[in-house]
């Protein structure tokens, strides 16, 4: 039997031990090859963590970022939250202390850093995936209307076909994007000449301040594969979308012509990244990718798609840093061939 004296330092020493394992990542001292994916060591996070007991979600530590991504790539997050409603998100802004807060909807035009994020990686997938039925009106014109309620992390697909149930238009076009309705409406992202902010009504934000904000179409400017939303920063959690009411079974067929299409032409059944760079005003980036003979072109595992050069594939192990090698070669490739600059579309997510 051990005396209580012995018992007492045993107990504060793993009390010690697991405060300490809490508030620090452990990690080796050289990467190691996990999954085909290298993990590397951290800094301790020295801000208390203990707040995140608060969170009714699901909350993960060293959670790999490219589990999160459609092109399957990212190192892990210090910490990943996955909220389960508004309350989750204004614990997160008062109680971070600091800690860098980063949103993250369906990954699709994301590029997540090979070493992960030292700090908070936020998805909404999980809790923000409700959608009202639709308020019916009509207006001066004679035709019908309904606004939506959705939440940001319902799926675009999704909520083209929801829409579609009740025989409502203009989301047809966009059903084939794969993203969330909340990673649409910041990138105001849109297909064949149609936009997201088109149909926006109004977009429901929850500020760093804590303030749950409606903020109406007016206070919103949509430009090409950019929103602008007003000052003070925050997540969007829902939107209203109006829509017109059409026939439904032309809205069905549409929406089945536009997803065969988009399979027909663009790599959806491998890792991708989606559009790489913006359309040149006038142009195509794709083509322009093309006519500088890189179809197929590849650094390490990352590699410019042969069914759309728009797109960056990965073909088996590829890391951030190989994909960001390739947006700079082909950048300079079009910009020698054709004198055209490019822009990059994806989102690249700091460190």
């Amino acid at each position: 039997m051990l005396s209580e004296t012995w018992k007492s330092r045993l107990i504060r020493f793993a009390r010690q031990s697991q405060s300490q394992s809490f508030q620090q990542t452990a990690m080796p001292e050289s990467p190691r090859i996990i999954l085909g994916k290298k993990i590397y060591k951290r800094r301790n996070m020295t801000p208390s963590t203990s707040w995140l007991k608060k969170i009714k979600g699901e909350v993960r530590h060293n959670e790999m970022l490219y589990k999160h991504t459609s092109l399957l790539v990212g190192g892990p997050a210090d910490i990943f939250i996955l909220p389960r409603d508004k309350e989750d998100i204004l614990t997160i802004f008062k109680f971070n202390k600091g800690l860098p807060v980063y949103f993250l909807g369906e990954g699709s035009n994301l590029l997540a850093p090979d070493k992960g994020y030292r700090g908070i990686v936020v998805s909404l997938k999980e809790g923000f995936r409700s959608i009202k039925p639709p308020l019916f009106f009509r207006k001066l014109d004679g035709n019908d209307y309904a606004v939506i309620k959705a939440d940001a992390g319902v799926k675009m697909s999704y909520l083209a076909k929801y829409a579609a149930k009740y025989a409502l238009g203009g989301l047809e076009k966009l059903a084939g994007i794969p993203g969330s309705l909340g990673g649409s409406l910041v990138m105001n992202a849109g297909a064949e000449g149609i936009e997201i902010g088109d149909l926006v009504r109004s977009v429901t934000r929850v500020t760093p301040a804590g303030e749950i904000q409606i903020i109406k179409r007016d206070g919103l400017v949509f430009e090409y594969r950019k929103t602008i939303f007003p000052p003070g920063g925050g997540v969007i959690v829902a939107a209203e979308l109006e829509l017109k009411k059409g026939d439904r079974l032309e809205i069905h067929n549409a929406i089945d012509r536009h997803l065969k299409r988009r399979g027909k032409t663009q790599p959806l059944t491998v890792p991708n990244s989606g559009s790489i760079f913006k359309n040149p005003p006038g142009a195509s980036a794709g083509r322009l990718i093309e006519s500088a003979g890189l179809k197929g072109y590849s650094i390490g595992d990352a590699g410019v798609s042969i069914k759309h050069a728009n797109f960056i594939v990965n073909k088996g192990e590829a890391k951030s840093d190989d994909v960001l090698k390739l947006i700079s070669h082909i950048q300079r490739a079009v910009q020698e061939k054709t004198g055209t600059e490019l822009e990059t579309e994806i989102v690249i997510m700091e460190e």
